[in-house]
């Protein structure tokens, strides 16, 4: 029964809570699961000493690890190096790929950067859909093949923060290659829904930034994969207890067709 911890938004640097962080390092390691995905936002403002601070918390993770940037992690106040380099600082201190897969315990896990330089909002370029497509076809078969990015693909009607660009017809094409899973961050916001193709959409809020909107708090998704469901359980940190614990919990039957 393999499981996933999703993080997503933690943003090092203003407003970066450390006794979450610490916690969330705890939750892991009681936890354990097969793997960490985080989404995106690894930083405030891309600066130097909010990576390092990044790069420090993430040396002390002891699973397999799969991260790609966010919008907040290419360079605010250095616009020439955004423009030309947007991606060279989570590259020094984060790591050398913006695009990467993972292979752990019946799942198969590619990242993709679908941030631009100065567009709100995502997209994937077309020779990262065809580096996708392959990654995928190529999978373990059985595999519970998993897409991850930091835009959200189901907007819910909302234009403000900008999601991922032509969803639907992202999601068509991740139906085709077998995708079960997507998981994206951006909003803050803890979410969970399936798509008409059946593909099962999780979005993680921020668990360690005071950053929090509407009510969510501070969370992160463990997710659980079985033979036919998929559970998201959103964990949730009350004050009160000073401790995460279950807030919501969705179960999503798995596609068939991929069996």
């Amino acid at each position: 029964m393999p499981t996933l911890i999703h993080l997503s938004d933690l943003h090092f640097g203003p407003g970066y809570l450390s006794q979450l962080g610490e916690w969330v390092l705890t939750e892991i390691e009681a936890l354990n699961p097969d793997a960490v995905i985080i989404s995106g936002d690894f930083t405030m403002r891309a600066r130097h000493a909010e990576y390092l601070a990044a790069r420090e918390w993430l040396g002390r993770l002891k699973r397999p690890t799969l991260t790609i940037p966010g919008n907040h992690d290419q360079p605010l106040f250095a616009p020439i190096e955004r423009l030309v380099s947007p991606f060279a600082r989570y590259q020094k201190y984060i790591c050398a790929e913006t695009d990467a897969a993972l292979q752990a315990n019946g799942l198969f896990v590619v990242g993709l950067n679908d941030n631009r330089r100065m567009l709100p909002g995502g997209f994937w370029s077309s020779a990262q859909r065809k580096w996708l497509a392959a990654q995928l076809d190529g999978a373990p078969r059985g595999a519970l093949r998993v897409v991850t990015t930091h835009h959200q693909l189901m907007w819910e009607g909302e234009m403000r923060p900008a999601g991922f660009w032509f969803p639907s017809r992202t999601l068509a094409f991740l139906a085709q290659h077998g995708v079960e899973l997507v998981l994206n961050g951006h909003t803050h916001i803890p979410f969970a829904a399936q798509s008409p193709e059946g593909i099962i959409v999780a979005r993680a809020g921020t668990a360690t930034s005071s950053r929090t909107r509407r009510g969510s708090g501070n969370t992160y998704n463990l997710i659980v994969i079985e033979d036919k469901q998929v559970s998201v359980f959103v964990r949730q940190y009350d004050e009160r207890s000073d401790a995460f614990s279950a807030a919501q919990a969705f179960a999503f039957p798995r596609r068939l067709d991929v069996f």
